[in-house]
């Protein structure tokens, strides 16, 4: 039988009331934090898709004012003379139903040249919580003829409009400015004839007998000028007499010549006029740098105002002749090559005439002007580049791969495939 327990003997067995209430009071905090946290992530994924759907607009807006055919404002077409200040309420898209309503403002103002537009597009709503929201999206309009843009993805059909000294670049680069819109080139040093371009390369004048170097030419230099309006037709006869002729590198002494051009298909006002030249390549260095320079074969240093140059070893003839057009401003014919002291022939002491052309079109022949074809018809505009090469007459005019050529001189990559002309 066992007596009394001492006083302290009895132990506390389980939870007390307060103890429960307390971690209750826990848990119903954690609870409500986490209803809390999914309501934050519900309305933070709200407005996270709300603010796409609003960019989207912003932007559908912006290209909207882009989407203009023509500049300037005409009737019942989009111009982007029209582009304005708007304002719109938005609540569905391709027939579905937004969770918002957006409202969408846009602010344009031009800009200081007014060649531009600048736009400021708005778009505000309001959020599950009632709270405002907004983006901005800001853009500039040019003011350009969609047209223009086209060139961007066009091949070049031609040269610059504008070269060297802010003319045509097929004005020669050794034309003098003489100040007035004209440009004078003497392709002679001795023949004493200048012509005159304006600064789209039209020849707008023929002077003989000027005694002044192209290169200090000036207007008062010119005496004996007329005033026949013509087109220029020029390029270079290069030289290859060896055994393997290379079209890239033909840098061999250039035989006695001159240039004809025979017109066809019409009248003509006067008759064609060419001058040639017989040219070396030099390298000289002035205050500007070093450059290198085509003078006549005959040149010396003190003739160009140098104490001195080094010699490439390049020679080669130039010409330039004025084709004067027929009435409709166009003329058609053939230019030749005419030797003096040596024959055009197929035969081993002869010499063949083969031209540089090239398919510049991509149409699968040489059938353009610019392209250098056998005959030219309905000429419009200056011809440069048209350049031929004299081999052994023996000897077929040779062929080089498009685009790069490799020879002795270095790799050129240009065409410089060459074609029979004489005989």
């Amino acid at each position: 039988m066992s007596g009394p327990r001492a006083p302290g003997a009895e132990r506390q067995r389980g939870t007390t009331l307060v103890e429960a209430l307390v971690a209750l009071l826990v848990l119903a905090f954690g609870i409500a934090a986490v209803g809390r946290l999914h309501t934050q992530l519900r309305l933070h994924g709200d407005v996270a898709r709300q603010r796409a759907e609003a960019v989207r607009l912003g932007q559908e807006d912006i290209e909207s004012m882009r989407a203009f055919p023509i500049a300037a404002a005409s009737a019942g077409v989009q111009a982007w003379a029209d582009i304005a200040s708007a304002a719109r309420t938005i609540d569905a898209t391709s027939g579905l139903a937004l969770d918002t309503r957006y409202a969408l403002t846009r602010t344009v103002g031009p800009d200081a040249a007014g060649s531009a537009t600048h736009a400021t597009v708005t778009v505000s709503w309001a959020d599950r919580s009632g709270a405002s929201q907004r983006i901005a999206l800001k853009a500039i309009v040019a003011g350009q003829d969609p047209l223009h843009a086209a060139a961007l993805a066009m091949p070049p059909a031609g040269r610059p409009v504008r070269g060297a000294y802010g003319r045509s670049s097929r004005t020669p680069l050794a034309s003098r400015d003489l100040g007035d819109g004209r440009s004078a080139y003497k392709p002679s040093s001795s023949a004493g004839i200048v012509l005159l371009f304006d600064t789209s390369a039209r020849v707008v004048g023929r002077c003989s007998g000027v005694a002044a170097a192209n290169a200090v030419l000036t207007a008062s230099d010119l005496t004996g000028c007329d005033a026949n309006a013509g087109q220029l037709l020029a390029g270079v006869v290069r030289f290859a007499l060896g055994p393997a002729p290379d079209p890239a590198d033909a840098h061999d002494a250039p035989l006695d010549l001159s240039i004809a051009v025979a017109v066809s298909g019409g009248s003509y006002p006067l008759a064609p006029a060419c001058t040639s030249e017989a040219r070396k390549t030099v390298r000289i260095t002035d205050a500007t740098g070093a450059h290198e320079i085509g003078v006549p074969v005959t040149a010396t240093p003190a003739d160009v105002g140098v104490a001195g140059w080094d010699d490439t070893g390049d020679r080669y003839v130039a010409y330039a002749c004025i084709v004067y057009p027929r009435a409709d401003g166009a003329w058609s014919g053939r230019s030749t090559v005419i030797p003096s002291g040596w024959t055009v022939g197929s035969g081993a002491g002869d010499r063949r005439v083969c031209r540089y052309a090239a398919d510049l079109d991509g149409s699968g022949s040489v059938d353009a002007n610019e392209e250098h074809p056998s005959s030219y018809a309905d000429v419009r505009g200056p011809l440069t580049n048209q350049n031929f090469l004299v081999v052994a007459g023996d000897r077929s005019c040779p062929a080089a791969s498009a685009m790069h050529v490799a020879g002795a001189a270095g790799d050129v990559f240009v065409d410089a495939s060459t074609v029979s002309h004489q005989p």
